[in-house]
């Protein structure tokens, strides 16, 4: 049950840089989720933990041991592919098994009517047996265990996967995307299935996924990838509450993080239509340019008020929550001519049931509590005391 150390660890194939070099500590018995889009190298980082893909440079340890030139058997980890990888002639009972027949195979199994003999025995030993049996019990697979994977539904199919990985007793379980093959419906019990086993077995996962979702909900440490490149890594409420650059604030939280192009005036915040937002450290100086970040959950959107003039574009109605699409003051979305950042969208996440249609005037109040503040042309994240001096020393 090791931690994880990555150790400027990086990869190439050739000249083309898939993982840029990188450096990060995970302590043992997290569940550790490496996320960003498709094409990223989440699981071109996950194959080189589990020994399937060789480092460029670098180290990868596990409890501080070096584990670059040991072989995956040699690493005590198990992997659960993206696809279920059943075995379809076997049955649910003999795909958990083969993980331990094989620990015991000799080469004289090859010959086919000792290597039948041999499995049948072993299938019989009681330590594989009772440990099987204990396994489907866990993963609710014991009326299953006769059948083969052909009739079985994807859920179970991927509940086998995980008993077949968990069989072992390994150090570190590795997933790669283990639920995109499944409906939403099914994703969701999913995700609570596999936290409530990463609760009970008590060791290390690591996690790939796309889905921010799947990050925020299971994983207790993230690891944001994009074009090969760590954006940031920490945990799920540190991610969302201080997101690293604007990258990593548009791809965690859903709706996505506002983003407001700013000038800093005085003690005001002046958006791009002119309207500005009080509350501005008296120590910033005037006139510099920066993008403020706010969740959406901070904004509130209601029909007359004070606030910001805004216009509403699209109305999501989802039942307990309502998410409203918005522009920034009255009528200058259809200006052809208009800046656009002014045509581009805002949102706001309101509890229950907005009062408001499309095409609706409405004011907007903005809650600076927790807002983010980024460099306006690296994107980098700013710190409020020192935001304006970095851009200003830049």
């Amino acid at each position: 049950m090791p931690a994880l150390t990555f150790s400027g660890l990086s990869k190439s194939y050739g000249d083309t840089r898939v993982i840029e070099e990188f450096t990060a500590e995970i302590p043992d018995r997290e569940f550790l989720v490496l996320l960003g889009p498709s094409g990223c190298g989440k699981s071109t980082m996950l194959r080189m933990i589990a020994g399937l893909v060789d480092i460029t440079s670098g180290d990868l340890l596990f409890d501080g041991k070096r584990v670059n030139d040991l072989e995956p058997k040699e690493r005590n980890v198990a992997f659960v592919f993206q696809s279920y990888a059943l075995y379809p002639h076997k049955t649910v009972r003999a795909n958990i098994a083969f993980p331990l027949l094989m620990s015991r195979f000799r080469w004289w199994q090859h010959i086919p009517v000792l290597g039948w003999f041999a499995r049948r025995r072993a299938m019989r030993d009681p330590a594989i047996s009772n440990r099987i049996a204990e396994i489907a019990e866990t993963m609710e697979l014991t009326p299953y265990l006769d059948r083969r994977p052909r009739t079985l539904s994807g859920g179970q199919r991927q509940r086998v996967a995980l008993a077949r990985a968990l069989v072992r007793e390994p150090a570190v379980y590795l997933l790669d995307e283990p639920l995109s093959n499944l409906d939403a419906k099914l994703r969701a019990q999913m995700r609570t299935e596999i936290t409530a086993l990463y609760r009970r077995v008590g060791v290390s996962f690591v996690y790939v996924t796309h889905d921010q979702v799947e990050a925020m909900t299971m994983g207790t440490r993230v690891i944001l990838l994009q074009d090969g490149v760590v954006q940031q890594h920490g945990t799920p409420e540190e991610i969302y509450d201080r997101p690293a650059n604007t990258f990593v604030a548009r791809f965690i939280g859903s709706p996505a993080m506002n983003l407001f192009p700013v000038t800093v005036t005085g003690q005001r915040i002046v958006l791009a239509d002119g309207q500005g937002l009080p509350a501005v450290p008296a120590s910033v100086p005037d006139d510099t340019r920066v993008s403020l970040g706010v969740r959406a959950e901070r904004i509130a959107v209601s029909r007359d008020g004070p606030g910001l003039a805004a216009r509403v574009v699209v109305v999501e109605r989802l039942g307990g929550e309502s998410v409203v699409g918005l522009r920034l003051g009255a009528g200058i979305q259809d200006d052809a001519n208009a800046p656009a950042e002014l045509r581009d969208l805002f949102y706001a996440k309101v509890p229950g049931r907005v009062d408001l249609e499309v095409d609706d005037a409405c004011r907007v109040q903005v809650n600076l509590t927790g807002c983010s503040w980024f460099d306006a042309t690296t994107g980098r994240r700013l710190e409020p005391a020192a935001r304006i001096e970095e851009v200003s020393a830049a």
